[in-house]
């Protein structure tokens, strides 16, 4: 007798609990993917622009274009902007119906809607810059989160009713037109996050949806690719509640199976099972949803921090070669001054370590020292190679720097996801260790002094 009350035999309330579970487990999907993406942000650093290297990247700063456009209806000076017109209507439908005794009633409804009638936009180049350098965003494909720089409800009597909308109405038209405008403008602040690969037309970074065709990262995607007028505390905080909005349609899927029949429980005194059977596989669905993904994210941040190290190697390989070049500029008047000489030994011990450990710890910077001479020395400041290569020594000085920083921040991020609840589980499992963060002895802070200057006899 009790099993037949805890097992129900009606084949109505098991079609319900499959009901419940079509509903809420596309919504407990849509909260983890949600939750993900807010993790994945919080663990990404910003890269200064001047840093950005291939692959995926979050940067912010100002948006700029070489051609500025003239936003249709707001007249702003944008990079690009959308715009669309909604007429708004009103209908009637007559609706007749039939009861279980045959009669019929009718009666009249009425509703209202919009239509689009109108839409439209251009677009002109995106380029990002944070006073480090610029980079060139290219929009197609990405989620894109532009200001709302105009919206006005207008009768036909207004300008733009006619002047940018089609002279024929909508069925059952009101007169009234909805015009909404979307745009980024010029100097306006943004926040992207995609994939940055090399440029076809030029040595430089693009930010786009991924890699390029016929290249060795031609498959390669972000995780997301957004373009957004919101800063990144705005847009994580907007992941967050998102995702806990589809959490929580998902958990109210077995208090709606109970409560789509409670009289049927209190009168025959049932128990819920059907109810925690669905609470239980919505359960099991999001642990072992959770775990996989949350452990795809941790390999993914231990690979962009090993990305990340691998970035500093190929900087101090390009620094060894500026040097053995900057040795060529400079051996003619090594005889005469004894500081060029201890700055060319430098550069040659300096140019053989091609170990990345031992190059961090025992550099000393090369180009503070080369400024010195140059202004002490007229005829070496005068060489086009010598400065044009000092300049490039100091540029590349300055990558290695941000490509420090940007592995100390990645490490960072996956640090934090290592060693916090409940994602160091998942960790301790798999056997995630945190990583260890770069550290300078000499480089940022020992600035050998140097004298062009013969010294004394």
């Amino acid at each position: 007798m009790w099993l037949a009350q805890v097992v129900w035999s009606d084949p109505s309330q098991w079609i319900a609990c499959g009901v419940a579970c079509v509903v809420a487990f596309p919504m407990l999907l849509l909260a983890l993917r949600s939750f993900r993406r807010r993790a994945a942000l919080r663990a990404m650093p910003t890269t200064p622009i001047a840093g950005v290297f291939v692959g995926e990247v979050e940067v912010k700063g100002r948006a700029k274009t070489p051609q500025p456009l003239t936003a249709l209806l707001s007249g702003a000076s944008v990079v690009l902007y959308s715009w669309t017109a909604e007429e708004h209507w009103t209908r009637t439908r007559t609706q007749t119906h039939t009861d279980s005794k045959g009669r019929t009633t009718t009666r009249t409804v009425t509703y209202s809607g919009t239509d689009t009638v109108a839409q439209g936009g251009e677009s002109s180049l995106l380029l990002l810059d944070d006073g480090t350098g610029e980079v060139q965003v290219l929009p197609e494909g990405a989620k894109l989160e532009a200001k709302r720089t105009f919206c006005e409800t207008v009768g036909r009597s207004d300008r733009i009713y006619y002047e940018h909308g089609p002279r024929g109405a909508v069925s059952g038209s009101d007169g009234l037109r909805t015009f909404t405008e979307h745009a980024i403008e010029v100097d306006a602040p943004l926040f992207v996050v995609g994939y940055a690969r090399e440029r076809e037309d030029a040595v430089d970074i693009e930010i786009a949806a991924g890699g390029r065709k016929g290249t060795a990262t031609a498959e390669a995607r972000p995780r997301m690719f957004l373009i957004s007028t919101k800063d990144e505390e705005a847009v994580t905080w907007r992941f967050g509640m998102v995702a806990w909005m589809w959490l929580v349609g998902a958990a109210l899927a077995p208090l709606a199976l109970v409560l789509s029949d409670v009289h049927r429980y209190r009168e025959e005194r049932l128990v819920p099972w059907t109810a925690a059977a669905v609470a239980c596989a919505l359960g099991v669905v999001w642990a072992v949803a959770w775990s996989i993904w949350t452990h795809n994210d941790l390999v993914d941040l231990r690979n962009r921090v090993l990305r990340a190290r691998s970035n500093i190697d190929v900087q101090l390989r390009r620094r060894h070669d500026l040097i053995a070049q900057l040795m060529g500029a400079v051996r003619g008047l090594r005889d005469h001054e004894a500081g060029l000489q201890r700055v060319i030994a430098e550069i040659r011990a300096q140019g053989a370590m091609m170990d990345m450990a031992s190059a961090n710890a025992r550099a000393v910077p090369v180009a503070p020292q080369l400024r010195i001479l140059a202004e002490a020395m007229p005829n070496l400041k005068s060489s086009g190679a010598f400065l044009a290569l000092q300049q490039a020594l100091s540029d590349c000085e300055r990558r290695i720097a941000l490509a420090r920083d940007e592995f100390n921040g990645t490490t960072a991020g996956f640090n934090t996801r290592v060693t916090t609840v409940p994602s160091s589980f998942i960790a301790s499992i798999f056997g995630m260790r945190v990583g260890e963060f770069f550290a300078a002895e000499q480089f940022e802070r020992a600035v050998p002094r140097v004298s062009a200057s013969s010294p004394s006899r």
